[in-house]
C-alpha cells in the first residue's frame, strides 16, 4: 500500500504543477491573439484611408482575421477551459494534501492498515468527479510542459521528502 500512495502522491503533485503551467501558458496565447486581433482590426479600422486605395488587400486581410476568428476555438483555449484548468489545478491541489496526510498516517502507523486502504480508496474515487472535466479540457500535452511539471515536481519531493525515491 505504502508505494501505491507514493505513486499517487507524486501523480497528484505532476497534476497539480502541469494544470498550474499549461493554465499560465494557455492564458498568454489568448492574451496575444486578442491583443493581435483588437491590432489588425483598428489597424482595418484606422487604415481606412489607406485600404480605399488598395481594396483587393484589405479584402484579404479582413478575410485572414474573419478565418482566425472562426479557426481559433480549434486552436485556443477558451477562457472557460482555461478557468476548468484552475479548477483541475485546485481539486488536485486538495488531492495531493489528502494524499501527503495519508502517507504520513501510514509512515508513522497511526492508522491501521485496513483504515489506510479504505481511506485511499475513498480519497481515489473523488478522482472520478474531476476526470470528465481534465478529458474535456486537455485536448494535448505539450511535451514542454510535461518535462517542466515534472522537473518541478521531483524536485519539489528531493527537498521535501530529502528524494526522489520513497525507499
Amino acid at each position: 500500500m505504502r508505494d501505491r500512495i507514493w505513486t499517487e502522491l507524486t501523480q497528484a503533485k505532476f497534476n497539480v504543477v502541469f494544470a498550474g503551467l499549461y493554465a499560465e501558458r494557455q492564458r498568454m496565447v489568448l492574451r496575444y491573439f486578442n491583443i493581435s486581433m483588437l491590432v489588425f482590426s483598428a489597424g482595418g479600422v484606422v487604415g481606412w484611408k489607406i485600404w480605399d486605395n488598395v481594396p483587393f488587400y484589405a479584402c484579404i486581410l479582413i478575410g485572414i482575421i474573419s478565418l482566425f476568428r472562426l479557426v481559433s476555438p480549434q486552436l485556443i483555449m477558451s477562457e472557460k477551459q482555461i478557468l476548468n484548468l484552475d479548477a483541475i489545478s485546485s481539486f488536485y491541489f486538495n488531492y495531493y494534501n489528502l494524499l501527503e496526510r495519508l502517507w504520513f498516517d501510514n509512515e508513522d502507523e497511526s492508522m491501521d492498515r485496513d483504515s489506510i486502504k479504505v481511506t485511499f480508496f475513498k480519497i481515489k474515487e473523488s478522482e472520478a468527479d474531476i476526470n470528465g472535466i481534465v478529458n474535456d479540457t486537455l485536448r494535448s500535452k505539450p511535451k514542454t510542459l510535461i518535462s517542466k511539471a515534472k522537473v518541478i515536481s521531483d524536485n519539489y519531493f528531493k527537498s521535501t521528502f530529502n528524494t526522489y525515491d520513497h525507499e
